[in-house]
């Protein structure tokens, strides 16, 4: 509690001191609300970045309708999405042929602020933010990502939220659609003198892309901020979201799946996830050439998870309910600052930006689990409950060398030193009360260059460490032991280029992730029955991945990526299940994924078809080919679907909106992780209106 109690305080007094210095006053320009970016959104963000990188734009975004955070990322070459909802509640992002296991392996951010309800405790990302809310999506591959950390192994991932319009207005959006879907959308926001401002409200609903799948979603966000004088800007963003959905961790077995692939028997499982933030942000030009930024965040999430028993029936090929139920009930306080200086300086006639960091970072979960009697209690008996924590101090260090006007070298180090800790009353129905600690300290180096050879065309490269921390549940054991599980470390190499022509943008990026240690996810979220990390050693990935977008002409265009992970195995011995698994292909890492829009823009009309095609993928280490009648393993087949959106500006004011999912309602499997067969989104048509005043 008394962490609670300092956590609070912290926040409330950092706001206080920096609302209090903060007077504002009339400026000759009008206020902007400062944020930490990835990448930025000019045109000329990537020219100098040394390392494979995309924006998805607002007008994308709007162009395509996208049915999640998850749903956007599909447009972003080296991304592979596993779908286990079909709402994008739960994202599990893989890149490169990196496990997706929810998005472990990737950093996400909102506004430059981790959205990961646990970075250290517990990367699971049980929560995400509602696409419907974002500006624009900033993801950054290579050496660029060593700004950001922990857990960059497959790179960062930022969401922008919107910001406040110039002139005072705001906007109504409603959608309904089939099985149940229905949402409403309400934002207001502007700018007044130095000042702006903005609040939205969404509401979604629906019935879920199973039987038994509700959800309601309920989301906050108030923006606001000022500038104080010409030089120096504050911000602050406030977030509640609030989330009631029937997810499980039950699939289906392969009866099941052949029988009826939506059903879904676990009808009283149900998740609550509610999560406060506050992020503040200050930023000052203290010169011309020196810019200092200021991120203050704070977050308290609960996951409370009920769960019905269950057990697979070989005699009938079905699983069968139990009739009792497993609470997984969590909380996290996480609070942390980021301060970074830019400055651009010359020296010995060559041009420099240097870029300097240090974030410190604490975070507490809470744990329990209780067993009920029936399928719908909500209280019972304390199995397990323990304690973990963790504090972090990262300091970042990069210097971009301009030699010339074309050619720049950019070199940089990150250190993260983090110390965990876990703390067990009980486990196992059994009193406990140990506790252990673990500590680590990471250097994370990395080089990079680009080189503009030619107007449309900049060649990039570098090599730098990918680092990944394990969780706090895997370092230190059930019985309050520190286990000797490594950090996640690789060596990743990119050589890569990139331009823009008159009608023609493009990225063509090799890669190679070459691991001298991947933890092997053994968790029910990544297809095992155990619930144990272990060092898997060496792997291997490596391939090459391809976005092109062109101007074809009349209104139309073409966009599409191509990502070939030729190579993505365990490059040592490995023995499972009494044979050396060398060789063997990692699971959840398709050789092909590849999607293509064309789109048409032409007055007030706006449209694209969308198709997506993801190859054969094997679902454990073993590479079982054949399906088990559980339904956990085997291989997981490729397939394809086609999407479409459109929308129609009626008046300067509305607008009327339409989208289709999986148009032809093709069943397919998507994962077979956690527990079973789990199907794609099914068809899901959605109209809606948009009206701004």
């Amino acid at each position: 509690m008394e962490y609670r109690r300092t956590s609070v305080a912290f926040t409330v007094v950092s706001a206080l001191l920096v609302m209090g210095l903060a007077v504002p006053v009339l400026a000759e320009e009008p206020a902007k609300l400062p944020t930490i970016d990835v990448i930025g959104s000019t045109a000329e963000a990537l020219d100098f970045v040394p390392g494979s990188g995309q924006v998805i734009t607002r007008e994308e975004l709007e162009t395509f309708k996208p049915l999640s955070s998850q749903d956007a990322l599909r447009r972003v070459p080296g991304v592979n999405i596993v779908e286990t909802e079909g709402y994008g509640f739960h994202p599990r992002i893989g890149v490169r042929g990196l496990n997706p296991d929810m998005s472990r392996k990737v950093l996400l951010l909102e506004d430059g602020a981790p959205i990961a309800l646990g970075p250290y405790t517990d990367p699971s990302s049980y929560y995400s933010p509602p696409i419907e809310r974002m500006e624009r999506v900033e993801v950054l591959k290579g050496s660029g990502s060593l700004r950001y950390g922990p857990s960059t192994i497959g790179g960062a991932i930022n969401y922008v939220t919107k910001n406040p319009p110039y002139e005072p207005g705001g906007s109504v959006t409603l959608t309904g659609g089939n099985r149940g879907y229905r949402s409403v959308l309400a934002e207001y926001g502007g700018t007044w003198d130095n000042a702006m401002g903005s609040i939205s409200y969404l509401r979604k609903e629906g019935d879920g892309a199973r039987q038994n799948n509700e959800f309601r979603v309920d989301d906050v966000v108030v923006k606001g901020g000022f500038g104080i004088g010409h030089n120096q800007f504050v911000g602050a963003k406030i977030t509640y979201y609030d989330r009631e959905s029937q997810n499980t961790y039950l699939g289906l077995t392969q009866r099941e799946f052949e029988e009826t692939p939506r059903m879904n028997r676990a009808a009283n499982d149900r998740m609550e996830v509610k999560r406060y933030s506050v992020d503040l942000n200050h930023e000052i030009h203290l010169t011309p050439n020196l810019t200092w930024s200021n991120l203050i965040y704070f977050n308290n999430a609960v996951r409370d998870w009920w769960r019905e028993g269950h057990a697979f029936d070989a005699a009938t090929g079905y699983n069968v309910m139990q009739g009792n139920t497993g609470g997984r009930l969590r909380e996290w306080y996480i609070m942390g600052a980021d301060s970074r200086l830019e400055l651009a300086y010359d020296t010995f006639g060559i041009y420099n930006e240097a870029e300097f960091g240090v974030r410190v970072h604490s975070e507490e979960m809470t744990n329990q689990r209780i067993d009920g009697v029936t399928p719908t209690d909500r209280s019972g008996t304390i199995r397990e409950d323990d304690l973990r924590e963790a504090e972090a101090v990262a300091f970042f260090l990069q210097n971009r060398f301009h030699i010339t006007d074309r050619f720049a070298v950019t070199p940089g180090l990150r250190v993260e030193s983090y110390r965990q800790e876990r703390t067990i009353h009980r486990w196992a129905n059994a009193r406990v009360e140990e506790s252990a600690k673990t500590s680590n300290t990471e250097w994370v180096p990395g080089i990079g260059a680009t080189y503009a050879f030619h107007d449309g065309a900049i060649l990039f490269g570098g090599v730098h460490r990918g680092f990944a921390p394990p969780r706090v549940a895997d370092a230190v054991s059930n019985v309050g032991e520190a286990v000797d599980l490594n950090a996640e470390r690789s060596t990743n190499y990119e050589i890569g280029l990139r331009g823009r022509l008159p009608r023609l943008t493009y990225e063509i990026t090799g890669f190679r992730y070459d691991f001298s240690n991947q933890i092997i996810q053994s968790s029910e979220s990544g297809g095992a029955a155990g619930n144990v990390l272990t060092n898997a050693g060496e792997t291997l990935n490596q391939g090459f991945e391809i976005g092109v977008g062109v101007d074809l002409l009349w209104g139309f265009g073409l966009d599409a990526n191509w990502t070939h992970v030729a190579t993505a195995k365990l490059d040592s011995t490995r023995i499972i299940g009494g044979i050396d698994r060398k060789g063997n292909r990692l699971p959840y890492a398709p050789k092909n994924v590849a999607n293509a829009a064309l789109t048409y823009r032409q007055g007030p009309v706006r449209a694209a078809v969308h198709y997506q095609y993801v190859d054969e993928q094997f679902s454990d280490f073993a590479n079982t080919v054949e399906g088990s009648p559980n339904g956990r393993t085997g291989i997981i087949p490729s397939y394809s679907v086609w999407n479409l959106s459109g929308d129609y500006q009626l008046t300067p004011s509305i607008a009327l909106e339409a989208s289709v999912k999986n148009l032809l309602d093709k069943d397919y499997i998507s994962s077979r992780a956690p527990e079973g067969i789990f199907t794609g989104t099914p068809r899901l048509v959605m109209a809606g209106v948009r009206m701004a005043f």
